[in-house]
């Protein structure tokens, strides 16, 4: 039997990775014979660019850029022959700052532009893009910035980008420093929110990145003057397009800015890493993620995954670490078995520090179930 384990990772606990090892060991604990494929995948998420690493054969480029909050760096970029990969996440992300530097008002994504621009200093034609894990709120005027573009104030002053200068821009100056035309700019994220509005960027996202009450309304309506700035630069109102508010707007931004293409990061890694014709040729697929949730449901890797083994008609098995869907949620997914590491264990704390051997002995008992 041909089995293809293909969840996306345990956050906080374990990478995908990870978990198709502890799995895996687990499944030939019963049956050594078993023909198990290791298919690690990610949503387009922070930790995503790893997952494509592992898949394909990319060469690593370290480079040195600034942080959100301009710190001189040393961090790294991923290219295949025409492509460059790069991660906001590695220059613009969350994870580089403590918690009292948390403050989506002036940090920046021009650690990410510098990063973009290098990339296309080397020829590079393509860049991926993935937009999980920010620390920031400006809409992508760091990147644009880093490769031309002038944001003035109404005294024609250019002002520095940040998410409390996103309602002082009053027009944009464009000198490109690359041919933007020839470069085609492709956007992975996970998310499906606005650029503003009770759904947007400020509202969901701003208050994990350090903002207040008061800061995510501020935020909010800059996005939506800067939003008609870009309308008015460009023509292009990207604004309410799905995925517009990821990573702080730098969606809505860049649709508007670079001609960039949004696309979901799970159907893009798929593509990329061959994953459909996988799953055609596997017996049996198994699949999962931290905690199984709404989320899940909407564009996810658990969701895409079922999509697929719907579609070449194969059976599909989840093991998560917690399940909070209902059992009307679940029969959408349609899957033959839910295990779970919370009905195990003693807490939290034991889940996490745990995670792989609770997943190695559920697998072990997936032989039973089939």
């Amino acid at each position: 039997m041909k089995i293809l384990i293909a969840p996306d990772k345990f956050k906080g606990s374990m990478t995908a990775r990870e978990v198709c090892i502890a799995i895996g060991n687990g499944l030939i604990k019963n049956d050594s014979s078993l023909d198990i494929i290791y298919h690690p995948m990610a949503d387009g998420g922070d930790g995503s660019l790893i997952i494509l690493s592992n898949h394909l054969s990319l060469k690593k480029n370290k480079i040195t850029t600034v942080d959100p909050i301009g710190r001189i760096i040393s961090t790294h970029y991923f290219t295949s022959t025409d492509a460059a990969f790069i991660e906001i996440a590695s220059a613009s992300g969350l994870v580089l700052l403590s918690k009292n530097e948390k403050n989506p008002l002036i940090t920046s994504t021009a650690g990410t532009g510098k990063m973009i621009a290098n990339a296309l200093s080397k020829g590079f034609k393509n860049i991926y893009l993935f937009l999980g894990g920010s620390a920031t709120n400006d809409a992508g005027m760091g990147i644009a910035s880093e490769l031309g573009f002038q944001f003035l104030d109404k005294n024609k002053n250019e002002i520095s980008s940040s998410g409390k200068n996103l309602s002082n821009v009053n027009s944009i100056h464009s000198s490109p420093i690359f041919d933007l035309e020839k470069i085609k700019f492709t956007l992975l994220c996970d998310v499906q929110n606005p650029m503003f509005g009770k759904f947007g960027a400020a509202h969901i996202y701003a208050p994990q990145k350090g903002a207040t009450k008061k800061q995510v309304q501020l935020l909010d309506e800059g996005l939506k003057m800067f939003s008609e700035v870009l309308k008015q630069h460009t023509g292009i109102d990207s604004s309410q397009i799905p995925g517009a508010g990821a990573a702080g707007g730098i969606g809505g931004g860049l649709v508007a800015l670079l001609n960039a293409e949004l696309k979901n990061g799970f159907e893009t890694i798929s593509e990329l890493t061959n994953l459909e014709k996988h799953i055609e040729l596997a017996d049996w697929v198994i699949s999962g993620e931290g905690k199984l949730d709404e989320q899940s449901i909407q564009g996810k890797v658990v969701s895409g995954i079922s999509n697929l083994c719907k579609k070449y008609h194969k059976p599909l098995s989840l093991f998560v670490g917690k399940n909070e869907l209902s059992k009307k949620q679940i029969e959408t997914l349609k899957v033959e078995h839910i295990f779970s590491i919370s009905e195990n264990v003693k807490n939290i704390d034991d889940a996490i520090l745990n995670g792989a051997l609770y997943l190695e002995n559920l697998a072990s008992l997936f032989k039973q179930k089939i």
